[in-house]
């Protein structure tokens, strides 16, 4: 596969893996793209936590369900959330950014028209009412997942790997993207599936609790958690399915030459009115 194809063709998946172990062949090979990542001054502040036990993942499902329910029932954050949820593919495909609510979470057959998702997506904050109802059953399916995932990838960044000078916490955070991108690219590759999850380290809290699961060091912060799987045959093979579903936005909005207002001629020519 190109490169630019693995960029291209990479997603998140939210629906199960298959029934199999990640050969040591494939996982070396995503350390291997992980361990060739840029940082700052070279100083590679990564650390990697390969995750397969049943007794670790069931500690990491469950911190991740109780963190959901409790997200549920923050107003704050459903608005947050609400702004980049769209109602349906065409209002997607307009929009040209966010997400799909279907693609999120399960929508009720009653709710499932845009007429009638799109105001209770405006409205999300009203349902922090519904606290831990609200958030019971996305919090049961996540956790279900991730106890049956054939691996969890832990991603660390060791803060006493630091570069000189007053923005290294900048250019760390820029080498630990790197490098996750490094192992999303070659997961694609070879056809192995994977999903942030971004619950159990969204709260300092949280974070906290994660951290003892894995025995990190006080030194280490927890950056990310990827669930990771090979991919069903179909999902691996047919863009149209739900998980390879995504837009973009056209290049013209976020391009611009010289200064950040300045379009190249003939796309300023193509937006002036004639």
């Amino acid at each position: 596969m190109e490169l630019l194809e693995s960029i291209i063709n990479r997603r998140t998946h939210r629906e199960s893996f298959l029934d199999e172990n990640i050969s040591m062949v494939h996982l070396n090979h995503l350390i291997e793209a992980a361990r060739w990542a840029p940082s700052p001054f070279n100083v590679q502040p990564w650390h990697l936590v390969v995750i397969t036990t049943s007794q670790k993942k069931r500690a990491i499902g469950k911190l991740t369900a109780n963190a959901i329910i409790e997200q549920f029932g923050d107003p704050e954050f459903l608005d947050d959330n609400s702004r980049w949820m769209r109602s349906s593919i065409e209002e997607w495909v307009d929009c040209e950014d966010g997400v799909l609510l279907q693609d999120q979470v399960n929508v009720p057959a009653g709710l499932s028209k845009p007429s009638v998702l799109k105001p209770v997506i405006k409205h999300a904050s009203h349902f922090s009412k519904l606290g831990k109802f609200g958030g019971g059953k996305p919090a049961e399916e996540t956790e279900n997942l991730i106890n049956c995932a054939p691996m969890l990838l832990a991603i660390s960044m060791d803060r006493n790997r630091k570069p000189p000078g007053a923005g290294h916490l900048r250019w760390m955070w820029l080498g630990m993207g790197a490098m996750i991108q490094n192992i999303l690219l070659a997961a694609t590759e070879l056809k192995i599936g994977s999903q942030f999850i971004s619950a159990a380290i969204e709260r300092t809290s949280d974070r906290e609790k994660l951290s003892k699961i894995l025995d990190l060091p006080s030194w280490h912060e927890v950056i990310s958690l990827l669930r990771i799987g090979y991919l069903e045959k179909h999902n691996a093979n047919e863009n149209t399915t739900r998980s390879f579903r995504s837009v973009r936005r056209k290049t013209t909005d976020f391009v611009s030459y010289e200064t950040y207002s300045q379009k190249k001629a003939d796309e300023i020519k193509k937006s002036s009115p004639a």
